[in-house]
């Protein structure tokens, strides 16, 4: 051999390895726990983005539809309609909505540069993502789009 030798200790040494053997255990489990928790953190933070592009989509969307109106009635329909629809066919589930509409730029005369503001508010039930004892968490988003400047507006 290559003057490599081995010893073993059998003596005072073997004693404290064998109070120490449950440790490894207990560190382990102490490990998957915090790793667990990790995981969970991400994906709420994943849900809570999830909420938030919904949200915004949503106002994004409402502001669209409320610009293509012809009257500030139809626009305020148009806008609800489209934040909802939105809403409904995403991942997350709104314990109440709001959608508020800024129709001011339909008082605006034509040949002039007016726009539709919509915010949506969502309140969002933070332990549908797994996360009891959060409460809720209100998502609001406000989008704004131009209306047709040359367009005849009721």
């Amino acid at each position: 051999m290559s003057g490599c030798t081995r010893t073993v200790d059998r003596g005072r040494g073997s004693r404290s390895l064998r109070a120490e053997a449950g440790s490894i255990t207990v560190e382990t489990l102490m490990t998957i726990s915090v790793l667990f928790v990790m995981l969970l953190l991400i994906v709420a933070a994943g849900w809570y983005v999830t909420a938030r592009d919904t949200v915004s989509l949503a106002a994004v969307e409402a502001a669209r539809a409320a610009s293509l109106a012809r009257d500030a009635d139809q626009a305020r329909v148009l806008a609800e309609s489209g934040a909802r629809i939105v809403l409904d066919n995403s991942d997350i589930r709104c314990t109440s909505t709001s959608v508020v509409v800024d129709t001011s730029g339909f008082a605006v005369p034509v040949g002039e540069e007016a726009t539709v503001t919509v915010t949506v508010s969502c309140e969002v039930p933070l332990a549908q993502y797994g996360l009891p004892g959060l409460g809720d968490r209100t998502e609001t988003a406000t989008a704004g789009s131009a209306i047709d400047t040359y367009r005849e507006r009721g």
